[in-house]
């Protein structure tokens, strides 16, 4: 019976170092993230790493550990031995990626390292790379710190959901009002106009992926795009869209084929405005949508970044542009 009751025991030890050991990161709710996590990732070797070593992790820059996380980490720096490690996912598939930065506290100094993967699989140890002081936990969310080197550093640590009691709301208004023209209009650039807002076809071309999924390099590879398509993917978000419009920007223009010759000037690879939406009401038939830009370490709002973005709804349940002012 004695060793019955020494079994049970040790089996119960077991049982609370593996459930210890299973929840070594605090993982959010996935109802207050703005996207799910891919199975893939949370199967994949490297998540399970992250996760049993108790580290801050996101996946395309969204925090997916939970402020408490972050704060003790942060407070820890201040020890010898105190780290702050956080596990950056991204992609999927074949473009898989994981960025590791390890903040130690050695007492003499923090460091600062990194190690970057090209996949889920696993990781190798990161490698100094500058130190830090002045460590903090902005109340933005942001952990940031002074390097050695005088390069910015800082990373998201703290879910907006955590900070902002109508982040689903706030979500949503960037979803459907700004992202479909982040790449283009949304920004300090200020207009009242179409013509003002931006290159028009680049602005169907944001409004063509963001709202349809379709992409104008695979659908028209060689660049001749018919005016109409043009007309009427602009003419569905902003008023005064004509062919002449269309036909009169920098663009060669065929009559034979009634086609714009779109050269895909641009840089596809620039990242897009970091944007805060701060609030939305209604005036004079208007909803009228404040936001800022913010840094990208700290995330605090930049200088003389406040706009307001003005759309008209319709009876049917579409809107359209009407302009993008200083606040």
């Amino acid at each position: 019976m004695k060793r019955c009751l020494l079994s049970l025991a040790a089996a119960a030890c077991l049982f609370l170092a593996s459930c210890s050991f299973q929840s070594g990161s605090e993982l959010l709710d996935s109802s207050l993230l703005a996207a799910p996590v891919p199975e893939e990732l949370t199967q994949s070797e490297l998540w399970q790493q992250a996760v049993h070593s108790g580290s801050l992790i996101s996946y395309e820059e969204e925090p997916i550990t939970t402020k408490a996380m972050a704060e003790e980490a942060t407070a820890s720096l201040a020890k010898k031995g105190g780290t702050v490690e956080m596990y950056q996912f991204s992609g999927s598939g074949d473009t898989a990626a994981c960025t590791r930065i390890l903040c130690k506290n050695t007492g003499e100094e923090i460091t600062l390292s990194r190690s970057e993967t090209q996949d889920w699989i696993t990781s190798a140890e990161p490698e100094q790379t500058d130190t830090l002081t002045e460590p903090q936990l902005t109340r933005y969310g942001f952990f940031t710190a002074q390097t050695g080197s005088g390069e910015d550093f800082g990373f998201r640590a703290v879910n907006d959901a955590e900070l902002y009691g109508n982040i689903a709301e706030l979500r949503q208004l960037y979803d459907t009002y700004l992202k479909p023209i982040a790449a283009t209009a949304i920004g300090e650039k200020t207009w009242s106009s179409p013509e003002e807002a931006g290159d028009l076809l680049m602005l169907a071309e944001d409004i063509a992926w963001a709202v349809d999924g379709i992409s104008f390099r695979e659908t028209y590879p060689d660049g001749w795009i018919p005016v109409n398509y043009l007309v009427e993917t602009l003419s569905r978000y902003f008023d005064g869209i004509d062919r002449r419009a269309v036909v009169y920007t920098v663009y060669d223009f065929d009559y034979a084929s009634d086609c714009m010759h779109y050269t895909f000037e641009r840089d596809y690879e620039a990242e897009l405005p970091r944007v805060r939406v701060l609030s939305a009401h209604e005036q004079e038939e208007l909803l009228r949508i404040s936001y800022c830009l913010y840094d990208p370490c700290t995330g605090e709002p930049l200088p003389d970044s406040s706009r307001v973005l003005s759309v008209r709804p319709q009876e049917d349940g579409s809107f359209r542009y009407m302009s993008n002012l200083m606040a």
